[in-house]
């Protein structure tokens, strides 16, 4: 990487349930996946799979709304800020058309 040793991403994905109608959920995730597609055209294996989880994590409460989770315990902070300088050069390309 071009920031030096990163941390991993992972997005954290809410889905709709019978309890908890989240009804947007699917194009939440499809944003997802383009930025996790965007992420490893840009940085080869700085993802981990998809978290999909049965609840809504605050996503319900506007569209485009993911939750990544950046580095596990064994990243340093630096890692962690690399991978996030990463993601927001992700988002940028996406915003801008070019994901």
């Amino acid at each position: 990487s071009k920031y030096g040793k990163t941390a991993k991403l992972m997005m954290v994905m809410g889905m709709d349930t019978a309890a908890r109608p989240h009804k947007n959920w699917q194009e939440n995730l499809s944003l997802a996946l383009k930025l996790q597609a965007q992420l490893e055209r840009q940085t080869p294996g700085i993802t981990r799979p998809i978290s999909l989880w049965a609840a809504r994590l605050n996503q319900d409460l506007s569209s485009g709304a993911i939750l990544v989770e950046v580095g596990a315990a064994g990243n340093t902070r630096q890692q962690a800020l690399n991978a996030a300088e990463l993601l927001a050069d992700a988002i940028i390309s996406i915003a801008r058309g070019c994901g």
